[in-house]
């Protein structure tokens, strides 16, 4: 039995899994960390099936809160749900989350399989539908999505606001 190489190329923060006898592996190309912004989300994130971890800032490193999958809303909407203290889909990521900074990376992959076994991987339980060990090789950049302008920033922290302030009438 050979090694079956599969990888569908879906820009540069995709996913790619080789088929050994013995163990699948994987090949995650994460996205730069971003800052959960309604800004660098919107404009940043494609909207897309994949995978993103949510972390948050202890002290002076990153702690991993939880690893997600999203299928059909695509990691935009998944993300936006998080930010959006209307959205109920998102209420059990904002608790977990708190008032701490929090830090998204994410990758894309259409497979749901791929999504199923990496979440798995990642909560460590065990995949039934695979009885192969799953290894993991992650490629990151280290880098950062560019936090959103300073006027956008001071009118995009402010909670429950639907926009811009309106011009005050003189």
């Amino acid at each position: 039995m050979g090694i079956v190489s599969e990888v569908i190329s879906m820009g540069k923060w995709n996913i790619s899994r080789e088929k050994f006898p013995y163990a699948l592996y994987y090949t995650i190309c994460w996205s730069p960390w971003g800052l959960m912004d309604r800004w660098v989300i919107n404009r940043l994130v494609p909207s897309e099936a994949g995978i993103f971890q949510l972390w948050t800032l202890k002290g002076k490193n990153l702690a991993l809160l939880t690893t997600e999958t999203a299928y059909y809303g695509g990691l935009r909407n998944s993300l936006r749900e998080v930010t959006d203290d209307l959205a109920p889909a998102g209420e059990r990521l904002r608790k977990l989350i708190g008032n701490q900074e929090c830090w998204f990376r994410f990758t894309i992959s259409p497979i749901r399989e791929y999504l199923e076994d990496l979440k798995s991987f990642f909560s460590k339980e065990i995949y039934a539908s695979n009885a192969r060990e799953i290894l993991i090789r992650e490629v990151e950049d280290f880098k950062r999505f560019p936090a959103p302008p300073p006027d956008i920033r001071l009118s995009s922290t402010r909670s429950g606001d639907f926009g811009p302030p309106l011009p005050s009438q003189k």
